[in-house]
């Protein structure tokens, strides 16, 4: 099975909890829709979001646009954004964004903790911004590779692989984003408080999150009991939240 129908299939199966669960999605997505919002454009024309999950991101855009392209790659999580919306200018599809099937046709692109799901995020960013018309703006949030560190940390005091993925960094979203037109990221830190590391596994299971790195293998019960025990002494995760901004040029400069 490919690492894109795994995770789809993940996503899928939160459908009916991600809404109540998603607490830092829905509090990074009005983080976005704020730094979005600062240019006072009267709309933001025709926008395309990708990843659109429930449609948290959506409900805050939707206003400003004079069309709206809805896509994911889990149609139930689709089907429950669907639901919420008046359909009149919205375009639902199901699609997976690593072979964006889209020409340069859109003011303003948006991607809220999706980028890092993908087996080539770099890819994704080049792809999507091609599909910028020109003076469009594209907005991704993402995880940066220091999110999760207390539950890496449980693991590493044991010398136990956390499963953990790999996410995205500072410096290698910025370099991903194309050297033309004005670019920026900037990083937020994000802390939530659990009970214990069981209501905090929980949680990502709910929200879809708790697919492993690729070639991760669970670890015996009993050393995976010791790790819970070392995050419980104090039970909290931290979010490092990359918010990235490009705008494509008006005119392809000569050389």
């Amino acid at each position: 099975m490919s690492r894109s129908l795994k995770v789809s299939q993940s996503f899928s199966r939160a459908a009916k909890s991600y809404d109540q669960q998603g607490i830092v999605q829905n509090f990074v997505a009005q983080r976005l829709v704020a730094k979005i919002l600062t240019q006072k454009q009267p709309s933001l024309g025709t926008i395309l979001e990708v990843g659109c999950g429930t449609g948290i991101l959506t409900s805050h855009l939707l206003p400003h646009s004079s069309q709206y392209v809805l896509t994911d790659f889990s149609y139930p999580l689709l089907r429950k954004a669907m639901e919420k919306f008046d359909m009149t200018r919205v375009f639902p599809l199901v699609v997976n964004a690593e072979y964006p099937c889209f020409s340069a046709s859109f003011d303003c692109i948006v991607s809220n903790l999706a980028l890092h799901w993908f087996q080539d995020p770099k890819g994704v960013v080049t792809r999507l911004a091609a599909c910028l018309k020109p003076g469009g703006w594209l907005y991704l949030t993402a995880l940066g590779n220091n999110t999760f560190h207390e539950w890496r940390t449980s693991h590493a005091l044991l010398n136990a692989p956390s499963g953990v993925l790999d996410f995205i960094s500072f410096g290698q979203l910025k370099d991903w984003l194309p050297l033309s037109g004005l670019r920026d990221v900037e990083e937020e830190w994000v802390i939530t408080n659990h009970e214990n590391a069981l209501e905090f596994l929980r949680g990502l299971k709910q929200i879809g999150g708790n697919l492993p790195q690729p070639g991760h293998h669970p670890l015996p019960y009993g050393t995976f009991k010791k790790v819970m025990k070392i995050f419980d002494q104090n039970p909290q995760t931290t979010y490092q939240v990359l918010f990235a901004s490009y705008q494509k040029p008006e005119k392809v400069r000569e050389e």
